[in-house]
């Protein structure tokens, strides 16, 4: 429908074949050709023939489709057939440059003015096979050559089910016409556009994790009705295209008209599935497609036959889903409130384009552009306000889950590690125990098995740590030829062990301390370095700091661990960073592992902004490393007291209270205690200990932390309560920082985890008794 332009249009009705417009002012507005025009039924006749046969006129309103209709005569006319049109025009003396704008008529039809052929769409014929449909809206530019114009007019129709002209033919200056023109087309391109849009990225949302029925559906409906702007109405795709072939096109244009609506009343009842009727929005699907079917099947004087009694059902589903919508908001659905609003815009929007369509009322493009924008508007509010909830709630969900998993892994940790305690304890206390040499070497094998095992379990709780953004860092003096000589004494008996050497080389230059994080850098490099190991079987491993710049307060280093192990292939470089992976499967059976040390190596280096390379070739070795900012500090650090052997507890007969409840846990931490002459009181749960404590002095608490009845740290804030001082040291199986930060806020002094290591446990113990001693 070209009606656009008949906007601001003044009526002009001709009286037998003639129109008067010698008083019309074409400055001012333009000039709508109506009325009662000459008409030839069944003939095609040219200018010429009127000048010089000119047959006894017939009258026909013009414009008026010519179904059913009869001439002023009584001539019966049909939709499929030819005629012409003939119409007098009296312009006043001085005109502008004019236009004339023509909509589409059906099917076909050239137009005569003055005798020129000025416009033609298609191929008028008085058959079938003569004659040849197409649309394309089209503005003529005209120059009167006297204050008269003739206008003849030959249509013919085959091919449709309607026949005739509907819309009426517009005259005016030649500036208007072509601005209201390129108006419609503008229009239609950018409501089609913004619909395309908005369907792509409903279909985004869907395929990309929002797996609900209603988002898909409305993104289908805005990608089919799209087409009804741009491939129908002022048919903008014919201008841009008029080589597309008729027949495609109407196909195209009755497709979208069946399909679109049918999707909306999909998508109404997936939106809100308690308050509509499946019956009756299933059924209206269930037609528009079967409509949709017979479109493809059957010929274009059938098809195009459905399309008025379906707008009428179309517009009682939209009023039903009005009905649906208000229902859901009466119970408060989510969005109801704006698909409410938008339904009753739509659905007086279509009943104004049915009252156009059937040519009652010229159309009001802007009121129809607002209405259509107010839906989708509405709609798209609608969908945002579901989608979002949606996100919040999958979000708290995702939240719960991740909480679920880390309270999970931090039970399981401590499970776990209870029994951990007594298998290394336990084997730690037999090996000192002058074993025989067979019991030793079964003994040093079960040590390595479960310390092994501990590594696997903490890379799971690093990893989980990481991943629920729980890692923080601490930054404290660090002296880098210190940290780098402990992890050499770490990994050399396992480097002599396998017949390798380990070297570190710093750069001479570095000699101020610098702030970081102790714990993380030497769990970064410590990884790096069993790593390498485990990949070595000849030559050996070096771990080297070079200075790469320095200012007054920073100073930058590069950290690389080179090995003379089987080395990487560029294909598997990159997948060697991914969790539980390793270069191949051969590798993993080979070396085992849970391919998670190199990942966590990466995160821990990405969360502090730091990369981590990687320099390797197959067969010859490999180089891992990364360059890192830090600040420096001017006072020096005083060796790490982990360096210094911790020799026999200078305290023999010190009193120590052990608060735990799990006997294992007692025969391990008795046996070694027992071992260094300390007394040794038990206190199965807080309680207890905060009675002990009450009436005996100790030297030293080892609190467990998760007991019945009291818990370490109801109990340990007891003890300050009541004044006690005594240095509490707290048995954690948790290695979480907010752990280790609510033992400090609860009064202990420093934590050890289980499982424990008998010679950190020796330090920390001669430690705090020493200080109790001499405070």
């Amino acid at each position: 429908m070209f009606v656009g332009l008949s906007f601001g249009a003044q009526a002009r009705e001709a009286e037998r074949g003639i129109i008067d417009l010698r008083e019309f002012d074409f400055s001012q507005g333009k000039a709508q050709l109506e009325g009662e025009w000459e008409f030839y039924w069944e003939r095609l006749i040219t200018p010429e023939q009127f000048k010089y046969a000119a047959p006894a006129p017939d009258y026909f309103m013009f414009p008026k489709l010519w179904n059913d209709s009869k001439t002023a005569s009584g001539v019966e006319l049909s939709s499929q057939g030819f005629a012409t049109y003939r119409v007098k025009l009296l312009l006043p003396k001085q005109t502008p440059p004019l236009s004339i704008a023509i909509s589409h008529f059906y099917s076909d039809y050239d137009l005569y003015v003055d005798g020129q052929l000025l416009g033609e769409n298609g191929v008028v014929g008085n058959t079938k096979e003569t004659s040849e449909p197409h649309w394309i809206p089209k503005t003529l530019r005209i120059l009167p050559s006297s204050d008269t114009l003739e206008l003849v007019l030959h249509i013919s129709n085959f091919h449709h089910s309607k026949g005739g002209a509907r819309e009426p033919i517009l005259l005016g200056a030649r500036d208007r016409i072509t601005h209201d023109s390129l108006f419609n087309i503008s229009y239609d391109l950018l409501l089609s556009g913004c619909l395309i849009m908005a369907g792509l990225f409903f279909l985004g949302l869907y395929l990309f994790g929002q797996k609900e029925n209603y988002i898909i559906a409305f993104g289908l409906f805005c990608l089919v009705f799209s087409y009804r702007f741009f491939g129908a109405d002022n048919y903008a795709l014919h201008i841009l295209y008029p080589d597309i072939p008729w027949t495609v096109t109407l196909h195209f244009e009755y497709l979208a008209l069946f399909l679109a609506p049918s999707l909306f009343a999909i998508y109404s009842y997936t939106l809100f599935p308690k308050d509509g009727n499946l019956i009756i929005l299933g059924g209206f699907a269930g037609i528009s497609g079967l409509l949709s079917l017979l479109t493809l099947v059957l010929p274009s004087t059938i098809f195009t036959l459905f399309v008025e009694p379906y707008l009428f059902v179309m517009v009682a589903v939209i009023a039903y889903v009005s009905y649906v919508y208000a229902a859901a908001a009466r119970f408060n659905r989510d969005g109801a409130n704006y698909a409410l609003a938008s339904t009753m815009v739509v659905l007086l929007v279509f009943i104004y384009k049915i009252y156009v369509y059937l040519a009652l009322e010229p159309e009001n493009r802007l009121l129809t552009f607002i209405g259509f924008i107010s839906f989708f508007f509405f709609q798209s509010l609608n969908m945002f306000f579901r989608v979002t909830r949606s996100l919040r709630v999958a979000k708290e969900e995702a939240e719960e889950a991740s909480r679920t998993k880390s309270d999970f892994l931090s039970m399981m940790s401590h499970e776990i590690r209870t029994p951990m305690n007594a298998v290394i304890g336990l084997t730690n206390y037999m090996i000192g125990d002058k074993p025989k040499k067979e019991h030793k070497e079964a003994l040093n094998t079960l040590k390595f098995s479960a310390e092994n095992l501990l590594v696997i379990l903490n890379d799971i709780l690093d990893l989980n740590k990481i991943e629920a953004n729980r890692i923080e860092f601490e930054k404290m003096p660090v002296n880098i030829r210190q940290l780098t000589a402990r992890l050499k004494q770490v990994f050399e008996r396992i480097a002599d062990e396998r017949g390798l050497y380990i070297k570190v080389s710093v750069d001479e230059t570095i000699t101020q301390s610098i702030l970081c994080d102790s714990t993380r850098t030497s769990q970064v490099l410590s990884n790096l370095i069993s790593n390498a190991l485990k990949f070595t079987k000849e030559g050996g491993i070096e771990l080297i700091v070079n200075e790469l710049d320095r200012d007054e307060d920073h100073i930058t280093l590069r950290f690389a661990i080179k090995d003379t192990g089987i080395g990487i292939s560029m294909a598997d470089q990159q997948k060697i960073f991914d969790s539980f992976t390793q270069a191949s499967t051969s590798v993993t059976r080979e070396y085992g592992g849970t391919g998670l040390g190199l990942t966590i190596t990466r995160r821990l280096l990405n969360l502090q902004g730091v990369q981590l390379g990687l320099n390797s070739e197959k067969g010859k070795g490999s180089e891992f490393y990364f360059i890192q900012r830090f600040e420096t500090v001017d006072h020096a650090v005083e060796e790490d007291e982990t360096l210094a052997d911790s020799g026999e507890p200078g305290n023999k007969g010190a009193n120590i209270l052990l608060v735990e409840d799990n006997k294992v846990n007692v025969l391990v931490a008795q046996k070694f205690l027992k071992k260094w002459e300390f007394g040794i009181e038990i206190a199965a749960n807080g309680a207890e200990a905060v009675d002990k404590v009450k009436n005996k002095k100790y030297d030293l608490i080892l609190m467990d932390l998760q007991m019945p009845v009291m818990d370490g740290y109801e109990a340990s804030r007891q003890i300050r309560a009541l004044g006690i001082n005594t240095p509490i040291i707290a048995l954690t199986a948790s290695t979480m920082m907010e752990d280790r930060d609510k033992v400090k806020r609860f009064g202990m002094n420093d934590h050890i985890i289980k499982p424990f290591d008998p010679e950190d446990l020796k330090k920390k113990v001669n430690k705090y008794i020493t200080n109790s001693v001499i405070g």
